[in-house]
């Protein structure tokens, strides 16, 4: 596993204290949501993730990288380009996020003017209610 120098860590021998540390920054459980849906190149990631800096986002995915979650790969010819993808490691994590969505929806109330949405976001919010 690789650890980044920068990176905090809550230092506890739990399972909970080191999940946490692998994705308990900030940004780091929605950049999971948006790949569970399959490959993403960066670009996409951040146009669905309104409101990460460019920096923090590329952060994130090498930490997700470096804890084994995610991987980077090349497209072949004609597509070319990168996607992020995540690993099977990091698909593990589709329970933990429909249920923190499921724990979630009481609270989420009405869309406020500020709100970002996206239409994946509500389907799958609509499939954590329903499921």
């Amino acid at each position: 596993m690789l650890i980044l120098m920068s990176r905090r860590s809550y230092d506890q021998y739990c399972a909970v204290a080191r999940a946490l540390d692998a994705v308990g920054e900030r940004w780091s459980l929605l950049i999971v949501r948006e790949l569970l849906d399959g490959p993403r190149r960066y670009t996409d990631l951040h146009a669905d993730l309104p409101g990460v800096s460019t920096d923090i986002l590329a952060t994130r995915l090498k930490q997700l990288e470096g804890d084994g979650l995610a991987t980077r790969r090349k497209l072949e010819r004609p597509a070319s380009g990168t996607v992020y993808e995540l690993t099977g490691r990091g698909r593990e994590l589709r329970p933990v996020i429909e249920a923190l969505g499921q724990w979630g929806l009481p609270a989420l109330g009405e869309q406020r003017p500020t709100d970002a949405v996206r239409e994946h976001w509500v389907t799958a919010r609509s499939a954590v209610a329903t499921g």
